[in-house]
């Protein structure tokens, strides 16, 4: 296949998410350099260095989640990995153009499975909630037919309550109504480390921001290789990993779980944030009390 046949795209909507598409894209041509690499964002940043291509969007939607099916119809490519600008990639996700010969989008679960939306939405609760910071997909009429049926989905949902919808629940409609061959993903291809989750073998992609710390190359990469440490069994949950570690006892094999690695810490989290709304407070009681003074 040629290199311009695959391709990775992103959707950034204002300057901070254009840094951190910059970020990602650079642990892209990492594992994949060869790969041309598109931005779609409202404005194009000074330092186009990390990407091929920067595309313009002239005419947003209601929501910045939305834009990205703007990117999904406008892909360049026939072969498309989308990867949100908070994701950084750990190991090369060359499998997942290599799904594309047989199925049409490849998603893993999102960690809460499930949404609320209308009755005569007709999507049964048992069809679950894709994430879409990691989005494998081939361009196809029937893919093009699936976006725009979310982008109708997601103006339906402003019609009836006034607030603008998010991507995931109008494309869970879209996709249960669509005839498209959908691969599920594992979390080692989208690991959500922030919040909580599992994995069996080595993570590939983080997906998510550092509670309390710097969204940097070097704290990512610290990261991956604490999750990679050990690639057995293992759940994270709150900044913390454990492993199912196995031991022997009167010849019985036991399973326990055993901490392997601390990834942030939520006391520093909860302490920051206490932190700048003391900080905040203490502008406040300034700004009015130079107020009084000056009309003193």
């Amino acid at each position: 296949m040629r290199s311009c046949d695959r391709g990775v795209i992103y959707t950034a909507i204002g300057e901070n998410y254009v840094r951190e598409a910059q970020l990602s894209a650079r642990s892209v041509r990492t594992f994949l350099p060869d790969t041309r690499i598109v931005l779609f964002t409202d404005s194009a940043p000074e330092d186009k260095s990390a990407f091929d291509d920067v595309i313009r969007l002239d005419k947003l939607n209601r929501g910045p989640y939305l834009d990205k099916f703007t990117s999904f119809k406008d892909s360049p490519f026939r072969d498309t990995l989308f990867l949100d600008t908070d994701t950084y990639l750990c190991g090369s996700p060359s499998e997942l153009f290599d799904l594309l010969e047989k199925f049409d989008i490849a998603m893993a679960l999102d960690r809460r499975y499930y949404d609320s939306f209308p009755e005569d939405a007709a999507a049964p609760a048992a069809f679950c909630e894709f994430n879409q910071g990691v989005v494998a997909f081939r361009q196809s009429a029937q893919m093009q037919k699936m976006v725009q049926a979310s982008l109708d989905w997601a103006e339906d949902f402003y019609t009836r309550t006034g607030t603008p919808s998010d991507d995931q629940v109008p494309m869970r409609i879209a996709l249960y109504t669509s005839d498209l061959r959908i691969a599920t993903l594992s979390q080692e291809f989208n690991c959500r480390f922030h919040s909580f989750g599992y994995l069996n073998g080595e993570v590939k992609i983080l997906h998510g921001r550092i509670p309390g710390g710097k969204h940097t190359e070097a704290n990512l990469r610290t990261i991956a290789w604490k999750l990679n440490k050990e690639t057995i069994p293992r759940v994270f949950v709150a900044g913390k990993v454990y492993v199912l570690a196995r031991r022997r006892f009167f010849a019985i094999e036991h399973t326990f779980p055993r901490k392997s690695a601390t990834l942030f810490r939520p006391w520093s989290v909860l302490c920051t944030a206490l932190l700048k709304r003391v900080v905040r407070k203490c502008e406040r009681f300034i700004e009015r009390l130079l107020r009084r003074l000056r009309k003193a």
